[in-house]
């Protein structure tokens, strides 16, 4: 047997549904990047990566290497991270600014709420935000490739110690989360549902997000000498696809 009889029926009427769900995702993110841009909440916000997305399946091969099981071809998890573009030096991209100048990252993760390997079902697709000031071993390693290990090696479960003031808080572990992260992030979980239009969006994501990031900025401690050089821009992979799934 090689499909089940109902199944390409079902397909095509499921991938329509998948089709305007996609399309609401960029729109979304195209809202978040206006509203990042102007400072209204202390601080304004850049995304890294280009016009990439972070996703959890970006592998479609077939053969015994392939990165994924064919059942999370289709992304569940989609995400995005941004600086405070005052913080990166001239003439080097967000993407490429590092992260003892960024110090800080804010990222937004869209998620249908189903088929993590490391966290039970949501009651309903979610917003998953925050704020994170990761230190990497390495302070000159650029924003991209650390905000690319917090989503392939992010554990919400293993990390989380705190609810405080509606945000859960925790703090990356290093090699106990596989990787080389330390410091503290900052959470809130919000239903897909509430944010269907710019007011909702304003109210539960970019107010919160904002004020907190801004928050946080008149802490998290620099870490790199200030006469440290900053990384050769010719390292950039602008709109380079992150390799490795994400999972909470």
């Amino acid at each position: 047997m090689a499909f089940r009889r109902d199944v390409p029926t079902a397909a095509v009427e499921g991938y329509g549904h998948m089709e305007q769900y996609f399309r609401d995702v960029r729109a979304f993110f195209e809202v978040l990047g206006v509203r990042f841009s102007i400072p209204e909440y202390g601080v304004s916000l850049r995304p890294i990566g280009g016009q990439a997305l972070f996703s959890n399946a970006n592998s479609y091969l077939l053969s015994d290497d392939s990165s994924y099981p064919f059942y999370l071809w289709q992304p569940t998890w989609l995400g995005r991270f941004y600086v405070d573009p005052s913080t990166v030096p001239n003439g080097v991209d967000a993407t490429d600014c590092p992260m003892g100048e960024a110090r800080l990252l804010a990222f937004v993760w869209p998620w249908l709420g189903f088929n993590d390997a490391y966290l039970g079902d949501a009651a309903e697709p979610e917003c998953w935000f925050g704020v994170c000031d990761p230190c990497p071993a390495d302070p000159q390693e650029r924003a991209y490739d650390t905000a690319e290990k917090i989503f392939q090696y992010f554990r919400l479960e293993r990390t989380r110690e705190n609810e405080f003031d509606g945000w859960t808080t925790g703090g990356f572990r290093g090699a106990a989360m596989g990787c080389d992260l330390t410091g503290h992030w900052y959470l809130r979980r919000v239903p897909l549902s509430q944010l269907t239009s710019y007011h909702e969006i304003e109210t539960n994501i970019v107010a919160p997000l904002g004020t907190k990031f801004h928050e946080l900025s008149k802490t998290a401690p620099r870490t790199r000498p200030a006469e440290a050089t900053p990384v050769d821009p010719r390292r950039a992979r602008n709109g380079d696809a992150p390799v490795g799934a994400y999972s909470t």
